[in-house]
């Protein structure tokens, strides 16, 4: 919503930081100040794009006054803390309607307000796991796997966005707001939708069948040639498994029988790997996605981070974006996946340092003086952005504006160079020692 234009607020507290406010960037120190460390993981460009933060303590009668103040200027109110916390900090939907009674609520708890669950505290990662998506991750010969990021945080997000404008659109036709419950634990079922329908139809359970997919042969990564270099296929139909046999040097699968039906591919799909990938591996995996592109078959290389960063398709669509950011004066940026032509993105700023528009917010948005903006931050209440004046550099920034053509900030050192200054430094320090060195002679005590 804040890439096409809404003013997203953050509220954050320092006493009890969010995942990403409690890591740090890799390459800062564990013992620096905590408090600008908490402004450097990378991922929250990710995720807070585009958003302003105000640093609230909201368990404080002052802090709970401030934020008050703050829901009656909204239009949303979002939260995915636990159910238990919201009665607690006074954030339940009853507290927040009546502060604004039209507000669109919407509650992104693990499991929801009611139900044996509700109390039970979550991470994507076991969410993925106890609803069933991680049962189906994996190779057949060994045991599931969890999958590889916090999935359900991801589609329960997308599921908000068009439940909180669906939302909008109702209280534009009646004057009302609403509650918008939905638990994470249900949009992740929801993605596996056909298996549990499945199970309920056949009572046959999902299992891990690693890259493969029913109803489709060949689909699978299949090697390619050079290191660590693969190719994703899927032929889905006759018509593309047509294309597929085609192509030159797999001419000879039309005249193996085994192939000839989709059931027959399924079938013997082992032997059919094993033919496309001897026929992947004697091309670069751009080179066979082509190819059979070209024959109308679903392909295409399997791209590693620095494939993306260079990628001709995502640099058109305009998707990596340079953005002022407070704490490191420009930031690397996901752009929206989604590009409107009438309505494109407002996308403007990178993710904000902690409280880096407490005073802006109190200002214009609850118009509050200076002399008590001042005190609320003095008392603890409200934290500014620490340390404003201390700007961070990305290590990557010496070489990155030769793969990106974007407007990057001029990097202010090379780590290649301040290591060879320090190892100069240290071999100096070395020799003078041995110079200086009095040397024992023998018998001497």
């Amino acid at each position: 919503m804040a890439e096409f234009g809404a003013d997203v607020i953050r509220v954050e507290s320092r006493r009890r930081p969010d995942s990403l406010r409690a890591s740090a960037a890799g390459w800062v120190p564990p013992d620096y100040d905590p408090e600008i460390r908490q402004d450097t993981m990378a991922a929250q460009n990710f995720a807070s794009a585009g958003k302003r933060s105000i640093g609230l303590e909201i368990d404080s009668p002052d802090g709970y006054a401030v934020f008050a103040k703050l829901v009656a200027a909204s239009d949303v109110f979002i939260t995915n803390l636990s159910a238990d916390v919201l009665p607690r900090l006074k954030i339940s939907y009853e507290a927040i309607r009546a502060i604004k009674p039209d507000i669109i609520y919407i509650s992104m708890t693990a499991f929801g307000d009611s139900g044996p669950y509700r109390s039970y505290r979550t991470w994507g990662q076991n969410l993925s796991a106890i609803s069933g998506i991680d049962r189906m991750i994996g190779w057949p010969d060994r045991d599931p796997v969890q999958v590889g990021f916090a999935y359900p945080d991801y589609v329960s997000a997308q599921a908000g966005t068009v439940g909180i404008l669906a939302a909008l659109e109702r209280r534009d036709q009646t004057g009302q707001g609403c509650h918008i419950e939905l638990p994470q634990y249900h949009m992740a079922l929801a993605c596996i939708t056909p298996a549990i329908v499945e199970f309920g139809l056949r009572a046959t359970s999902p299992t891990h069948n690693g890259n493969r997919h029913v109803g489709r042969a060949p689909h699978g990564v299949y090697p390619s040639r050079g290191e660590d270099r693969w190719v994703a296929i899927s032929v889905r139909d006759d018509e593309m498994w047509s294309g597929l046999s085609g192509a030159e040097g797999l001419e000879g699968l039309v005249a193996d029988d085994r192939f000839r039906t989709i059931a027959g591919r399924e079938l013997h799909q082992t032997e059919l790997d094993e033919r496309v990938a001897a026929w992947t591996s004697a091309r670069t995996d751009w080179e066979a996605a082509a190819e059979l592109q070209q024959a109308g078959v679903a392909a295409a290389p399997v791209l590693d981070c620095w494939d993306l960063l260079g990628d001709a398709q995502l640099a058109a669509r305009d998707f990596f974006r340079v953005l002022p950011s407070a704490r490191f004066g420009a930031e690397l940026v996901f752009g929206p996946a989604v590009v409107l032509s009438d309505t494109p993105s407002a996308l403007k700023r990178a993710a904000p340092a902690l409280g880096e528009h407490s005073r802006d917010i109190l200002r214009d948005v609850l118009d509050l003086d200076w002399p008590e903006i001042d005190g609320l931050i003095a008392s603890g209440t409200v934290h500014a952005m620490a340390r404003d004046d201390v700007r961070l550099e990305r290590p990557y920034l010496h070489w990155i504006d030769k793969v990106m053509r974007l407007p990057w900030p001029k990097a202010g050192f090379d780590p290649a160079r301040l290591f060879m200054e320090r190892l100069d430094e240290e071999t100096a320090s070395l020799n003078a020692v041995s110079e200086t060195a009095v040397p024992i002679e023998a018998g001497s005590p």
